[in-house]
């Protein structure tokens, strides 16, 4: 993957972004290289994790040593654990020592909006993308538009006192250090409930299949009659939650469903009484699977989207424009497209061009009875919890850790902290996500085995425009940690050494550098074709096995509510009732929305970030 040609950034676009304000001020003393390079950077990379250490040492190692002496640059690391120091160092009065930051998105979006609004404090980096150069170092194809999005945003307030972010707007950073979430699993649990475990991405089940005799269909989990599932896994039976011998089987390259996730975590529960077979904090990939989050754009501003019954809408033809965006098959519409419909919803289900999903109160419903008891109502109706995770769930990472809990949503670097006690006995699987199978395999309230009266397994599919059958799968999209960095260029540096300083940043956000991170399991590369490549799969250091499961999670990530604004204050007011006594049964999802929903949208109203997702 080694990139050894130099970049020929061109000398005219480096010197006309940001050089008034970088030549303003005292120059601050720069720390002098030592290897007689034309260029010496020093960069600043914020740094919360000791495991995350010497992945930066060898970054800058590496480059020093291989393409730094190629682009005639030698870089210095500074590593910071405080965030504190942006705004001093991005002052337009003032020279900044460093020629390249990085950030976490929480203050990416505080510092432009609190302190620096209208003083265009970083580069934009658009003009570099288009150059092919430039995108061929940084491997651009590769990199998921989400996690291009999540450092596009305005350094200017509009008249209505918005900025705007993601999808559409300047790029200011590139991502550089993504930690997405994923499922993180026990496999000696799993393997002491009967469940046999593989590998297989979906796209490769077929060619799975003939190599070993099977007719495995596309599940993370799924439970098959002997005959039904054949091959070498037809002998490999053990009794589900109805007693019966089957074949479980739990993929972990294939998104488990939700019914399926809530088969595994009652199992456990049924030969374990008194835990829980599943822990999470978090909902955003039941939300977004269906189109959505806590809040959506009503067109003017954000409100609360919990009690929002419309159902959502899957892409199945080819593409779709809807309010000025372009949709592709299998994209889920936005709550702010959705609702910008009116009646060319019931046109689109006519011919064909989309399909329905539950909405974002069912999506929450689903998730909440996670947590609630199961003598306790979810909803006004009578729907009762689960029961299948605890009502608080601030030991999570504890009690998966102490083998107490067989299944755990947490973000991808955590996996260092388990392995003092579990030692090689776990694993990381995709997240859960809304896909619909033909037959309704759980309308009686236990999963259906595959093979056992006509029930096939298959994927639901929708016939779109043109005759094509189409899954009815949502979008696997996951949050990634409030820390994960973007790398940017500071507009108030010194502009002699922007080249280079481009050069380094498409290096480190590259392959190679993204490759060197990797090696603390604490980053996922941030492009989609380290999923094949072997030497990122089969690393001798990898703590977790399964490294394609954190790919599929980080080709497509974004930034959780935490940064849709500069502050928490939206939230405040409505989120800690919603978190506790919502989430523990003690009142409804409805009664909630009743009481506090006017105070929510309020709140909310005062968002003064508009973000659009690809």
């Amino acid at each position: 993957m080694k990139t050894t040609k130099a970049l020929a950034i061109f000398a005219a676009g480096v010197l006309t972004l940001g050089s008034a304000a970088g030549l303003a001020g005292c120059k601050p003393s720069q720390p002098q290289g030592d290897l007689g390079r034309a260029t010496t950077l020093y960069v600043q990379l914020i740094n919360y994790t000791n495991t995350a250490d010497a992945a930066y040492e060898r970054l800058a190692t590496v480059y020093n040593e291989t393409q730094g002496k190629e682009d005639d640059i030698e870089v210095i690391i500074d590593e910071q654990t405080s965030v504190n120091n942006y705004t001093s160092q991005l002052r337009p009065d003032k020279t900044n020592q460093y020629d390249i930051m990085t950030i976490d998105n929480m203050t990416f979006k505080e510092v432009l909006v609190e302190y620096f609004d209208g003083a265009n404090v970083i580069v934009p980096l658009d003009e570099y993308l288009d150059d092919p150069e430039f995108a061929q170092a940084l491997g651009l194809s590769d990199i998921p538009e989400t996690s291009m999005d999540m450092w596009k945003m305005t350094q200017s307030s509009d008249e209505d006192g918005f900025f705007y972010a993601g999808a559409g707007q300047p790029q200011l950073a590139l991502p550089f250090f993504n930690d997405p979430q994923v499922l993180f699993y026990n496999s000696a649990m799993f393997e002491a409930m009967g469940i046999n475990i593989i590998s297989v991405p979906e796209d490769e089940l077929d060619a799975y299949n003939s190599a070993h005799g099977t007719s495995l269909k596309p599940h993370g989990y799924a439970e098959y009659t002997p005959a039904a599932v054949g091959g070498d896994l037809a002998d490999k039976t053990s009794a589900n939650l109805d007693g019966k011998q089957v074949v479980k089987v739990f993929n972990n390259s294939i998104p488990m469903n939700w019914e399926e996730l809530r088969t595994v975590a009652q199992q456990y529960q049924k030969e374990n009484p008194g835990s829980y077979g599943y822990m999470s904090e978090w909902w955003f990939n039941y939300g977004w699977s269906v189109g959505g989050d806590c809040i959506g754009w009503n067109g003017e501003q954000y409100e609360l989207s919990l009690g929002d019954k419309t159902k959502g809408l899957l892409v199945i033809d080819e593409t779709l424009t809807v309010n000025g965006t372009v949709y592709y098959q299998g994209d889920v519409l936005d709550y702010e497209d959705l609702h910008a419909l009116g009646e060319d919803r019931n046109t689109l289900l006519a011919e064909k061009r989309v399909a329905e999903l539950p909405s974002m109160y069912d999506a929450f419903v689903e998730f909440n009875r996670l947590g609630v008891p199961t003598d306790k109502n979810v909803t006004d109706d009578g729907v009762k919890g689960y029961g299948i995770a605890p009502t608080t769930v601030d030991d999570r990472a504890g009690l998966f850790s102490d083998g107490k809990s067989p299944m755990l949503c947490e973000y991808y670097a955590t996996q260092n902290a388990f392995t003092a006690k579990l030692g090689d006995d776990f694993d990381i699987a995709p997240l859960a996500q809304y896909r619909e199978y033909e037959g309704n395999p759980y309308d009686d309230g236990v999963l259906k085995v595959i093979g056992e009266n006509g029930y096939t397994g298959d994927l639901a599919t929708a016939e779109n425009s043109a005759g094509e059958k189409v899954a009815i799968v949502g979008e696997a999209v996951v949050a990634t940690e409030p820390q994960t960095a973007g790398m940017f260029l500071p507009a108030n540096a010194d502009p002699s050494r922007r080249e280079a300083a481009l050069k380094y940043m498409a290096w480190a956000c590259g392959p190679e550098g993204q490759a060197i991170l990797a090696e603390g399991n604490t980053s996922v590369p941030n492009q989609t074709s380290f999923a094949e490549d072997e030497a990122f799969l089969n690393a001798e250091n990898k703590v977790t096995d399964n490294r394609y499961a954190a790919i599929f999670a980080n080709s497509n990530c974004y930034v959780g509510d935490w940064s849709y604004d500069s502050n928490d204050a939206w939230i405040t007011t409505w989120s800690t009732v919603l978190n506790t006594d919502v989430r523990q049964g003690i009142i409804t999802l409805d009664q909630f929305l009743a009481q506090r929903l006017t105070d929510a949208n309020r709140a909310i109203g005062g968002i003064s970030v508009y973000m659009k997702r690809t």
